[in-house]
């Protein structure tokens, strides 16, 4: 049985321009990391390791959701809200 390699390395090509494509194709999803907005009244503040740096000092600041937060105020957020949820 003779098979003719234009088939087979045009075949190859093929699957890794599609293996490519499907790859780069996931590059393109939102992620829900650092800016992303919080998805209800419901959810917990952010927490200091969901956050960005933005300068580290005394007290260090962190970009959380659109907006900075030192890691002492981050803190009381989290507190405030465990304590009004029950946590």
């Amino acid at each position: 049985m003779i098979v003719k390699t234009g088939y087979w390395r045009r075949g190859l090509r093929l699957a890794g321009a599609l293996l490519g494509i499907g790859i780069s194709g996931c590059s393109a999803m939102p992620f829900g990391g650092v800016s992303a907005p919080q998805a209800s009244a419901k959810a917990p503040p952010p927490m200091v390791q969901n956050c960005g740096i933005v300068s580290i000092g005394s007290p260090s600041n962190y970009a959380c959701d659109g907006k900075v937060y030192t890691a002492f105020q981050l803190a009381k957020l989290r507190q405030d809200w465990e304590k009004s949820h029950g946590g």
